[in-house]
């Protein structure tokens, strides 16, 4: 599997800046009373502005037994939320949960190497993917999923996603398991 940064062209970093009132749109949501859903919002308005993410997902992540529960996605009626899949066993589940690095799936044949729903995420027009792994105090406590209408995916675009599972952890303190 592929880390983000290898092979990934570089381009402008004003991709990955947030302006002012994509600051105040995080800063609302992580000051509401309900904190998680409006923040996992926000991060989907700008994820799909900033990186054309047609379908966007959070999961919380059960490291012990490699299992991930939907807590959020935009496209419900496609990927439901309250739904645990299992990742035992596998090459993205050791990256993204264990060794909590990001994963970066350009094209089918990527996607198809790491998930075993590549066909259901290319019928709703998930052309490539970036999994962010959100980590507080050394554990990983949920992913991130961007899927994106373009096969190809920019250094900025990732360090974008990076800084929406920093603005997500939050969200995930409160739906963490016990230790």
């Amino acid at each position: 599997m592929r880390e983000y940064h290898r092979g990934m062209r570089q381009d402008s970093d004003s991709t990955a800046a947030l302006d002012g009132t994509e600051v105040a749109l995080l800063s609302s949501a992580i000051a509401a009373a309900e904190p998680r859903d409006a923040v996992f919002r926000a991060i989907h308005r700008i994820a799909d502005a900033r990186m054309d993410v047609n379908v966007f997902s959070a999961s919380v992540c059960f490291v012990e037994t490699m299992e991930l529960e939907r807590v959020y996605s935009s496209r419900p009626d496609v990927y439901g939320i309250g739904l645990r899949k299992s990742k035992r066993e596998t090459r993205w589940a050791r990256q993204v949960l264990v060794e909590r690095q990001v994963f970066v799936g350009e094209g089918p044949l990527e996607m198809a190497a790491a998930f075993d729903d590549q066909e259901r995420m290319a019928s709703v027009g998930i052309r490539s993917i970036v999994n962010v792994p959100v980590v507080v105090g050394d554990r990983c406590l949920g992913v991130l999923n961007f899927g994106r209408k373009v096969e190809r995916v920019l250094s900025a675009h990732v360090v974008l996603a990076r800084f929406l599972g920093v603005a997500a952890s939050g969200a995930f303190q409160t739906l963490a398991p016990p230790r």
